[in-house]
């Protein structure tokens, strides 16, 4: 054998011992992330703070991303211990007042750096998520200790991009992934992060942004919108391009720096561009089916309830009719899958994972907050996505009745499109959340009606002892459901012809709506006493 080939054989015997221990690095890795993220969602019920989990996360697929392979899996082994063991976390207390409480999540701030992120020696795009979050969370907490927002430390972590050309570096290093990253979800998502914390510094001083750098920050992510898909996303290292063409989830926080909530541009600079791609392309990715790997199962209800509500609150009044149609369907089969594996129904609310023993406020939260991007909650939404319900509702007309039976049931029950009825003693009007006086679901496999959901979230509310997910507090979920207000009625089952019919007896005249999945009015009966 010639030399030459010898040295051939050798580069290749190496080449693929190469790829062989990168497989296992890759291999070991993902058994990991899942049992981290399984282990996150068990500790969040029991009270521990977690709030920099998520961003932890992104720092370690950076590092590998990164080729500090050493330093990534150390920091993978050592977030895997504590997640796994529980040392070293920290438990939230409980606390006798208000003010309390708020010096507890003061003290959580790094000293030396300002960010709410304890961790030294990750990328800068780390700190922004959590900060900002944590900065909303001490905003309110100061408002029930009745004391000014103040933090402790100035946030000196962002001196390191005060300048446009120290931001641009950071976002092309942060905002591009090779092949590694591309495997995981990147530390894109954060760096949209620094927007709400310049928002922040509009209304709370927290820190000064220079008038360019926040002019670059818009530039940057206006200069890196696909083309193609409209969408945006974490760029590929090696061709300069948007991976993938863009992800609907990242997209849904990038767009609102450039259009407000009835999709009008905020800033003449920076018009919207490729409005007629983005609807279409985003449908298509939240067409994808659920997966089945934990942290896959993470990242993909957060795209779906990202994605939609992207759709519905920015780009809802210049999509097509067909594609509002296709997103319709979208959203009734998502809350349906979310109720059938993420609904815990011991505690009567959500999990973000799916099968989980007990529910927690991140998956609660979302939740809520999907009724609320579907128009659910509020008669004003609901009516700009469906329609009033003068247009969506069908009349039946009105039966005279000696008794009530399946055939007076079945008249709405037996429609397709139906997923709940409500009963009333009297005429709804337009506020279908209040004096319904009985819920009835015509087939097993439904999402649930709101006023049987909502008051069973509540209830959960006053008896958790969680008070912070990783992103969403118990006192954010009770403002939302507040401003919400719904009479619980009870849920009829197989004798509900009986009852029924006792309640006619009782007050003459029944009214029936039958709702879809997405809360929306589609039928109405009523029914008089003969």
């Amino acid at each position: 054998m010639s030399a030459r080939k010898k040295i051939g054989y050798a580069i290749a015997s190496v080449a693929a011992l190469a790829i062989v221990a990168i497989g296992l690095i890759v291999a070991s890795t993902t058994s990991k992330i899942s049992g981290i993220f399984k282990a996150n969602e068990s500790l969040k019920s029991e009270g521990y703070y977690l709030s920099e989990f998520e961003f932890q996360m992104l720092g370690i697929a950076y590092h590998l991303d990164h080729g500090s392979y050493r330093l990534a899996l150390s920091r993978l082994d050592a977030m895997h211990r504590k997640m796994t063991t529980g040392e070293g976390l920290v438990k939230i207390p409980q606390f006798a007042n208000a003010v309390e409480r708020l010096d507890f999540y003061l003290n959580l701030q790094n000293p030396r750096t300002g960010a709410f992120y304890s961790v030294e020696g990750d990328p800068l795009v780390s700190c922004f998520g959590v900060t900002a979050n944590m900065i909303n969370f001490i905003e309110e907490l100061a408002h029930d200790a009745a004391r000014p927002f103040r933090l402790k430390y100035p946030l000196k972590f962002l001196d390191e991009i005060d300048t446009p050309a120290e931001l641009e570096r950071m976002m092309d290093d942060a905002g591009s992934v090779g092949w590694i990253g591309a495997r995981f979800k990147a530390p894109y998502v954060s760096l949209i992060e620094l927007n709400d914390l310049m928002e922040q510094d509009e209304r709370l001083h927290v820190y000064g942004f220079r008038d360019d750098v926040k002019l670059a920050f818009h530039q940057w992510f206006y200069d890196h919108q696909d083309p193609e898909t409209g969408l945006w996303g974490p760029l590929d290292r090696a061709s300069g391009k948007v991976l993938d063409g863009g992800d609907v989830g990242d997209s849904g926080k990038v767009i609102k720096m450039f259009v407000d909530n009835d999709g009008n541009d905020i800033l003449p600079q920076f018009p919207l561009r490729y409005v007629d791609r983005i609807f279409a392309s985003s449908l298509d990715q939240l067409a994808e089916p659920i997966p089945t790997r934990l942290d896959d199962l993470h990242r993909w209800i957060l795209t779906k309830d990202r994605g939609l509500r992207f759709l519905t609150r920015y780009l809802w009044k210049k999509a097509p009719a067909a594609e509002k149609e296709r997103a319709r369907a979208l959203m009734q089969d998502f809350v349906r899958v979310r109720f059938e594996h993420y609904f815990v129904r011991t505690d009567g609310a959500f999990s973000l994972y799916p099968g989980a023993a007990h529910a927690d406020l991140d998956g609660t939260g979302e939740a809520v907050g999907m009724y609320d991007y579907v128009g659910a909650l509020s008669p004003t939404k609901q009516a700009r996505l469906w329609g009033g319900p003068a247009e969506t509702i069908a009349d039946l007309g009105m039966r005279k009745v000696a008794k009530i039976g399946p055939a007076e049931i079945a008249a709405i029950a037996d429609r397709t499109e139906v997923n709940s009825m409500r009963f009333y003693r009297t005429e709804p009007g337009s506020d279908f959340l209040h004096h319904a006086v009985g819920v009835l679901y015509p087939r097993e496999t439904h999402a649930p009606d709101l006023v049987d959901l909502l008051p069973r979230i509540a209830a959960w509310l006053d008896v958790t002892a969680q008070t912070m997910g990783n992103w969403i507090t118990r006192d954010s979920i009770a403002e939302e459901l507040a401003a919400v207000q719904v009479d619980g009625a009870p849920v009829l089952g197989s004798d509900a012809a009986v009852t029924l019919d006792a309640m006619l007896k009782e007050e003459a005249r029944l009214v029936v709506i039958g709702f879809d999945a997405l809360q929306v009015p589609r039928y109405r009966l009523v029914l008089e006493k003969m």
